[in-house]
């Protein structure tokens, strides 16, 4: 989509636009997490956007990427993050973009963004995680040369949310055999 560009932030974006997204991001997972069945407490929106900023810095360089989607107006429409997991492997976290923005590549251009990050970090891997009602990922991931793994990682997701490893899928790709 021509109207969207993506940005890799150098430093983090005004703490309202971010919020802003995050927000639609966290209420789209917790309404996905309810239809899965789960008793999510209405805070948990707010508890997860307070994580975040009280460890924004592990989504920037030197060892991270926030990658945003805007429009020409300057609204952000989508997010992407990576941290480092360890000292050859970034953790993918956070993809969104918005209702209106999906079906336009902008999610897959947020995955390439911080994959070429990643690359020029020195990272010989990525790995993400998602849920299983987060259909949109588990098939975008395989479509850039992700593969789902039999076994878990201990993502950030799987340490610090426990009651949903079962539903959870693993990916990872190794940066040292293709380029994109």
């Amino acid at each position: 989509m021509k109207s969207i560009e993506i940005e890799v932030c150098k430093a983090l974006p005004s703490k309202e636009e971010l919020s802003g997204i995050l927000s639609q991001y966290y209420d789209l997972a917790v309404r996905r997490m309810r239809n899965f069945g789960f008793d999510v407490p209405a805070s948990a929106p707010q508890s997860a956007i307070a994580e975040f900023w009280a460890n924004s810095d592990d989504y920037l360089p030197p060892d991270g990427c926030l990658a945003v989607a805007r429009k020409s107006t300057g609204e952000i429409v989508g997010c992407g993050m990576m941290k480092r997991f360890d000292q050859h492997t970034g953790e993918l976290k956070r993809l969104f973009v918005t209702i209106e923005t999906r079906g336009t590549g902008t999610g897959k251009a947020l995955i390439e963004a911080r994959e070429l990050a990643a690359r020029n970090m020195g990272y010989k891997r990525l790995i993400a995680d998602t849920l299983t009602p987060n259909v949109e990922m588990r098939n975008l991931y395989p479509k850039l040369g992700f593969v789902e793994l039999d076994e878990p990682i201990k993502t950030t997701t799987y340490n610090e949310q426990p009651m949903l490893r079962p539903y959870m899928h693993y990916f990872a790709k190794d940066l040292c055999r293709s380029v994109a």
